[in-house]
């Protein structure tokens, strides 16, 4: 009976050891298929009538078609395609303030004002989204802010920026300054200047 007492632990003992191997293999086996399916690519639509890019190149081109749209005069189609970028991408400056453009060609200035200003907090050194909430501000009747805005834009306008903006941009402060002051007396108002930026 002595040499039985033995044996039976060392049994034990055994049946723990190979219960541990079996425990270990399976965690072992269960992390192996977590790791490929966690590396499988996942080819999922980004929505069911997707005529939204699915990547950064796609996205490229469709920032570079809503642009077209812009220069063919076709505002609402460069709107729909502005918001799809957004809807991807809303950390993007440039685009808000090409909605803003938009929005600005399409009337809709308060809409507008709104894009500008959401880029300028993202980027307060985004130069053009100064200049469209100059435009914005004179068309709602407000040359003082129109005056803060263009003056801004002046002064983050860069070595890069189109030169023809910027004489632009001093000429439409010109004429906001001489509307915003009185003329003096015997001076007649300058006569003959454009009333708008477009």
């Amino acid at each position: 009976m002595p040499a039985r007492r033995l044996l039976m632990p060392r049994r034990a003992g055994l049946r723990y050891f190979r219960v541990g191997l079996l425990l270990l293999g399976l965690v072992a086996f269960s992390g192996w298929l977590l790791s490929i399916w966690i590396t499988q690519p996942v080819d999922m639509p980004l929505s069911q009538n997707s005529d939204m890019p699915a990547d950064n190149q796609d996205l490229d081109q469709l920032f570079g078609l809503a642009v077209r749209h812009m220069q063919q005069g076709e505002y609402e189609a460069a709107l729909k395609r502005w918001h799809q970028i957004l809807l991807r991408d809303a950390g993007i400056p440039e685009v808000k303030v090409n909605m803003g453009f938009t929005l600005y060609e399409l009337g809709q200035f308060p809409a507008a004002r709104d894009f500008f200003v959401s880029a300028m907090e993202q980027n307060p050194f985004q130069a053009n989204a100064y200049y469209g909430l100059a435009l914005v501000s004179e068309k709602e009747g407000d040359l003082a802010g129109a005056m803060g805005a263009m003056r801004s834009y002046i002064h983050l306008a860069g070595p890069a920026e189109d030169e023809r903006f910027i004489r632009r941009a001093r000429s439409a402060l010109w004429e906001w300054e001489s509307k915003l002051s009185p003329p003096s007396d015997g001076e007649d108002p300058p006569a003959g200047r454009a009333n708008s930026l477009e």
